[in-house]
């Protein structure tokens, strides 16, 4: 689900102000729990300040074992407090930490130190339930993204100015393997929190196979810049930043068709925006694709601005407790026609969307299967050390288990678009866009696939 002020902090939202002073300060008082709905939507921010794993690897002083250790202890107490499952799936939590903590006393280095405390929450098996490690000096990027596309992983986006474009990596190549792994649908996430969070790359070897079927290895350089920051408060203003630059856009197509390219739930003042400039139009396309969630009063907001009646979100089962997300309807709202857009990277607030719509037969939903990553989570942050030697490290904790109005999970599942439509290779290849043309011909309209790929550019 949705972020709960992890997102940002709204005029009037006292609580939310709050946290964030708390976050910023690195406390952990009460209060200062930043509440969230999908790690997805704290990634992109965490990524940038993650452990850089350069060939030399500093080696752990006692000092640094000890804070390992402590860190260790921290982790296992935020699981065995908070956990949604009390079970936690059956997984031993005390006999994990004992073979953690032994495993520590024996690391070498400091980057397989941290190894093992990721490795301690990953093996809960649980996507939102993941360490965040101490920022360090170093950010990186790789210049290129890819995406699971049915069940292909194809490169999906590449910077002109990387070394991923120099050496010929290309929106359409399909990714065999990423260093030693093979992506799939299953191992996506864990690949990208493990080379963002635990193991950043100064240079990734990607073997991929380009659309004309030819095949090929190129190693690619990352690029790394150095950026001193003090604790969490520069991380929620970076995140500040990343989200005012993920800015919805929108577009008509004849006088009949809205195209709203919804980026993230952010502010739900931008989706009263959107929405009233698609209320004159018959039709209103929303793409949900590459969304990650985000703030579940933009969810709400959303719902209510295109529903005519009161609608159950979500229902949340807690520890000992049960709670329930419902919308009502806006005076002004959208009443036409609904066609929603998503795919692979579709996650939270965006699928939980797409899915509302199906069960309330409010529209039709077309793209690709969601990536199913609704549970809701918090994050935890915490310090150690003191003056130039302070850390900030965080656990983000699964909390919850979200359930649609049928009842139905849509954790590891995802939403099964009423219409499979999905890019070749080919298609992305040549900036092509053929499930936003197929929404537009649904709708009444027409757009080939090369306009819609064009539309937003």
């Amino acid at each position: 689900m949705p972020a709960r002020g992890a997102r940002r902090t709204r005029p009037g939202n006292e609580r939310n102000a709050k946290e964030a002073k708390a976050a910023k300060r690195g406390g952990r008082a009460k209060g200062a729990i930043v509440r969230g709905f999908a790690l997805c939507a704290a990634l992109c921010v965490f990524a940038l300040f993650a452990s850089f794993a350069f060939s030399f690897q500093p080696r752990l002083s006692d000092n640094d074992r000890d804070f390992m250790i402590a860190m260790l202890r921290t982790l296992r107490d935020d699981v065995a407090k908070h956990y949604y499952d009390p079970t936690f799936h059956g997984v031993d939590l005390d006999a994990r930490f004992k073979d953690a903590a032994l495993r520590l006393k024996t690391t070498p280095s400091f980057n397989d130190g941290i190894a093992t405390l990721a490795e301690f929450l990953t093996q809960l098996d649980d996507s939102h339930t993941t360490f965040i490690p101490p920022n360090r000096r170093v950010r990186v990027d790789y210049g290129w993204q890819m995406a699971i596309v049915g069940s292909v992983p194809l490169v999906v986006e590449v910077d002109r100015a990387s070394d991923a474009a120099a050496k010929g990596l290309a929106p359409g190549d399909r990714v065999l393997l990423l260093n030693t792994f093979k992506p799939t649908r299953d191992n996506l996430w864990r690949l990208v929190y493990f080379y963002r969070f635990i193991r950043p790359q100064a240079q990734q070897r990607v073997a991929v196979l380009e659309p004309d079927g030819s095949a090929r290895t190129v190693d690619v350089a990352s690029r790394v810049e150095s950026k001193p920051i003090t604790g969490l408060g520069d991380l929620v203003a970076e995140l500040e930043r990343d989200l005012d630059r993920a800015r919805d856009t929108g577009a008509s197509i004849a006088p009949d068709i809205f195209v709203w390219k919804m980026r993230v739930f952010g502010n739900p003042d931008a989706v009263d925006q959107m929405i009233a400039k698609a209320r004159g139009s018959r039709t209103l396309v929303l793409d949900l694709r590459g969304n990650g969630g985000g703030a579940v009063v933009a969810l709400r907001e959303l719902v209510s601005r295109t529903f005519d009646r009161e609608i159950l979100v979500a229902q949340e089962k807690l520890r000992g407790r049960e709670t329930r997300e419902v919308a009502k309807p806006a005076r002004s709202r959208f009443s036409g026609r609904l066609i929603v857009l998503v795919d692979s990277r579709s996650a939270s607030a965006a699928e939980m969307f797409a899915r509302i719509v199906q069960i309330e037969k409010r529209g039709s939903v077309l793209g690709d299967r969601t990536s199913g990553q609704v549970m809701t989570s918090r994050i935890f942050p915490h310090q150690f050390g003191v003056g130039a030697a302070l850390a900030f490290y965080a656990a983000s904790v699964t909390i919850g288990d979200v359930r649609m109005s049928d009842g139905g999970s849509l954790e590891k599942v995802g939403v099964e678009p009423d219409e499979i439509v999905l890019p070749s290779p080919a298609d992305l290849a040549a900036s092509r866009d053929p499930a936003l043309a197929r929404a537009i011909e649904v709708a009444g309209g027409s757009l080939t696939p090369d306009e819609a790929g064009r539309l937003f550019k």
